[in-house]
């Protein structure tokens, strides 16, 4: 019966409160609230070395919990950013595939507008062509 119950390998912290004989489980002193641990800490059957033992099982039971926490949150963090990032790769893509369609209707206009001076040149004539002046003013404005 006795190796069952030695068969759970005991943390440090447990094996210390049973070497001193603390008389308070490791988890109850991580986990009991501060009024209660203040009252272990006034247990007058305590000596000051338990006494300190209690506070850094507590200090290091909290401690391993804000870890814990403190892990979690970075990973729902990470998880987080990598959903925003698959958003913005998204959106990027949605940009791309835009610009692409702006630019081919900016080339397209282009071409349409040469077009349409070639055609206006044309059928001004030569003689036309040379008294045609256009004056751009600082606005860009073209005045004829």
């Amino acid at each position: 019966e006795k190796e069952k119950e030695e068969s759970r390998r005991l943390t440090r912290d447990e094996r210390a409160a049973k070497n001193l004989n603390i008389p308070f489980s490791v988890q109850y002193i991580i986990n009991c609230s501060m009024e209660e641990f203040t009252d272990i800490l006034n247990n007058k059957s305590l000596g000051n070395e338990q006494i300190n033992l209690c506070r850094d099982i507590r200090r290091r039971g909290k401690n391993k919990i804000a870890a814990q926490n403190c892990r979690k949150r970075k990973i729902e963090q990470i998880s987080d950013l990598e959903v925003e990032l698959g958003s913005v790769r998204s959106r990027k893509n949605c940009l791309m595939k835009e610009r692409e369609k702006l630019m081919f209707n900016h080339m397209d206009w282009t071409m349409r507008l040469e077009k349409l001076e070639r055609h206006i040149v044309e059928s001004l004539g030569q003689d036309s062509e040379r008294k045609l002046r256009m004056i751009c003013d600082r606005d860009g404005a073209v005045e004829y």
